[in-house]
Formats: structure tokens, sequence, C-alpha cells
């Protein structure tokens, strides 16, 4: 996970396959569809069943693991338990744990991914955050930051003194 892919989906090498956790995770207002329910317009072996009209947060969203080529076939998020999106600049990846699995992104080769990419991004002003539900937790090189219930598109400051992280959660823009 050395990088995010920000190729088109019309280049996209990847099928989601068997995969919808991303109609499981996501909240879409559009829909009424709370988050952590699956959504009733997902057909079991057939998809989305309103594709063509499907509400435009479900357009808008970008697996990463669907749009990183050289992402292995076991980051798939059905695999996994954790859906990787990121930020629409790109400074944030976020993991989105499947409800029912609310550690999932504790659990390696996810945990040791986020870990990496958080050493190698680490004061770049690119942020690594896991959620599952409302809680949130800062993933950093070091340690991990519990940052309790909040909106995960929350504003947060970061800061490092002396080697320990203070993070402020500022209000959702």
């Amino acid at each position: 996970m050395a990088r995010l892919y920000t190729g088109s989906m019309a280049n996209r090498p990847k099928s989601c396959g068997p995969c919808s956790l991303c109609c499981k995770v996501f909240a879409v207002e559009e829909l009424q569809k709370p988050m952590g329910v699956m959504c009733a317009h997902f057909g079991p072996g057939r998809g989305c069943t309103i594709y063509a009209d499907r509400p435009r947060a479900c357009r808008s969203f970008e697996c990463v693991w669907l749009m990183d080529p050289e992402m292995p076939h076991r980051f798939r998020p059905d695999q996994t338990k954790v859906v990787l999106d990121q930020d629409a600049d790109g400074t944030r990846l976020i993991a989105r744990c499947d409800p029912a699995n609310p550690q999932a992104w504790r659990r390696n080769p996810m945990y040791a991914a986020l870990k990496g990419y958080a050493a190698q991004t680490w004061g770049t002003g690119k942020l690594v955050l896991a959620v599952a539900g409302r809680q949130t937790w800062l993933v950093a090189p070091q340690e991990n930051v519990d940052l309790g219930e909040i909106d995960p598109d929350s504003a947060l400051q970061v800061v490092e003194t002396d080697g320990a992280i203070k993070v402020s959660v500022l209000p959702a823009p």
C-alpha cells in the first residue's frame, strides 16, 4: 500500500466480483440507508439493482482496492472485512470496518499495511484512520489514537511533541 491509485474508472483492472461491503458500511442519505446496514437495492448474485440510477454518493465512491492495480486480492474488502476509502484530496486513507467485524482493521495483512502506509506518509499531512461505525482511530506509525465516536469527516489537528501524539477534533466542515 505504498501509494493510492488515482486512475480513472475506465482503466480499472479489477472488478468487485462477489464483494459488496461498500453497500453495507456507508450511509447513503439519498436512499435513507443507515451506515452498517446492507442496502435494500443490493441483490445477492446481481449486485446493485439500481446501478444505472444509483445516487451520487454511490457514483462518486472509489474503492481503493478496486482502483489500485497493484493491491493484492487478499486486500479485497470481502476478504479483509475492511473497505479502504480516501477523501477527495487524498489526504486521508480510511479503513472502514464491517460492523460485524469492528476490529478487522487490526488484523494482518490489513494492520501491517495501514501501519506501513502511516509510516511512509507521517509528517506529510496525510493521515490514516480506522472507522468502525462512528468509532474512529488515528493510525500512526508508533501508536493508535482512539478518537472516540466522531464524524469521520471532522477536521483533525495532529501535533506530535517529544514522541507523544495529541489529536484535536474540530467540527466537521
